[in-house]
């Protein structure tokens, strides 16, 4: 497993410090979040939750009992909203089933059923094939916003607002947030993101799922507010005035890569690192990428510009002179990360299912990873230190395995080679 995306170098033994005054602030914030913690229930049928591995046949008799339940119930909002997501996944296995000639289709059965609703401009939004249509559909949609929404809305919603920002997404996060819905770990770990961080430090986000939680933690806490929140889909002017860095040149634009269908997704990466790349060139500020960004791990990517990403925990930082990135990894596991929640929850546990694991549950796994390859370096350099950070971490893998089986496979795979650290190094256990 490779610890860093670019160079490992040596790392000078740190001593530990307290975590600093923002630690001790976001968990008194966070202990809010063990309030509220179930999605609301909806009049009449409830929202119905899918697992996206289920096979075409299970689909398929979930599509025909929603046909059914909607003939029966036209006027449950609900109803067709399970039925438009039953046919989201049916279209995986029939792609031509929501094509844009059948969904203006149902929309019209939609129509004709629940008119003027808020379900029928939520769905006119994510059936909608033209854009600007689109944009209408959900400014009606938020106009009906329900007084308590499902999960699922708040996330639509917090990304449909992202691009423009101001205060109706200040507004809608501040509502996620104290809605009890947004999971705590997530939270957690966007929070040690940005602890690791440099003041002033920009980060770019190749999706909205990587902001937003980030925004809230401004928002809302008041914290990190200094950070730079960069989204790689942003239009380019925006990227280059938020960065404070020139425009590229000719010679930039002319190198990004074209469309090869044999790799349809290649070009996509290969443009967020060339962006990373050219702000980090650019910038009087420190710039960070996430160290699990897909960008950093699939083949053939641009090592002239691999070579410059260091790892410093749960970031990689662009730098084109190398330096003692170890030091500063160490410094942030042992002194700014919050880690006990890894452990130690405060918040129950979603239900889990086969096919599903919770936001919460896939951060916790990224940090767990991320964090394990920091063990050959400590079992170098501070044994004492090793068996601490294995411990912690085996105690992580331990606590969320309690969830169910399943969770228990999710992190059963990471066991093996941090308990062979832990016994190790166990001999040296103060």
């Amino acid at each position: 497993m490779m610890f860093v995306a670019g160079l490992l170098c040596s790392c000078n033994q740190l001593q530990q410090k307290g975590q600093d005054t923002q630690s001790s602030e976001f968990e008194n914030w966070i202990s809010r979040m063990t309030q509220g913690t179930s999605d609301p229930e909806a009049e009449g049928v409830e929202y119905e939750r899918w697992n996206v591995l289920e096979d075409s046949i299970t689909i398929l008799k979930r599509l025909q009992k929603w046909e059914t339940y909607v003939e029966e119930h036209p006027k449950d909002e609900m109803g067709w909203r399970n039925l438009y997501e039953a046919r989201i996944f049916y279209s995986h296995f029939v792609p031509d089933y929501t094509s844009e000639a059948n969904e203006k289709e149902f929309m019209a059965r939609v129509k004709k059923a629940i008119p003027d609703t808020y379900t029928y401009y939520l769905l006119a939004m994510e059936a909608s094939y033209d854009w600007a249509k689109c944009r209408k559909y959900g400014e009606e949609a938020l106009k009906r916003l329900p007084e308590r929404p499902l999960k699922e809305d708040y996330d639509k919603w917090c990304w449909f607002l992202y691009e423009k920002g101001g205060k109706r997404l200040d507004d809608m996060l501040t509502r996620y947030y104290e809605s009890g819905l947004f999971p705590a770990d997530v939270l957690y770990y966007h929070y040690n993101e940005m602890q690791g961080m440099e003041e002033g430090g920009i980060y770019l986000g190749e999706s909205e799922g990587e902001l937003i939680p980030k925004k809230m933690i401004q928002v809302v806490f008041g914290l990190h507010k200094d950070k730079v929140l960069v989204h790689r889909n942003g239009d380019w002017g925006t990227i280059w005035n938020q960065c404070k860095v020139p425009w590229p040149d000719d010679k930039w634009v002319s190198a990004l890569p074209k469309y090869d269908k044999s790799d349809p997704a290649r070009d996509w990466y290969i443009g967020n690192l060339m962006i990373l790349d050219w702000i980090g060139k650019h910038s009087k500020h420190p710039v960070y990428y996430a160290a699990y960004a897909p960008s950093l791990h699939r083949k053939n990517m641009p090592r002239e510009i691999l070579k410059n990403l260091y790892n410093e925990g749960l970031l990689v930082r662009y730098s084109s002179k190398p330096y003692d990135n170890m030091a500063v990894a160490c410094r942030n596991v042992e002194e700014r990360y919050l880690l006990d929640y890894l452990y130690l929850p405060f918040v129950p546990a979603p239900q889990e299912n086969e096919h599903y694991h919770s936001d919460g549950n896939w951060d916790v796994r990224n940090t767990v990873v991320l964090l394990q390859g920091l063990l050959p370096h400590y079992k170098k350099y501070n044994p004492e230190r090793c068996h601490w950070l294995s411990g912690l971490l085996l105690k992580t893998i331990e606590q969320r395995s309690k969830q169910g089986a399943h969770t228990k496979d999710f992190f059963s795979d990471l066991e093996p080679d941090i308990r062979s650290y832990h016994e190790a190094t166990k001999f040296v256990e103060p």
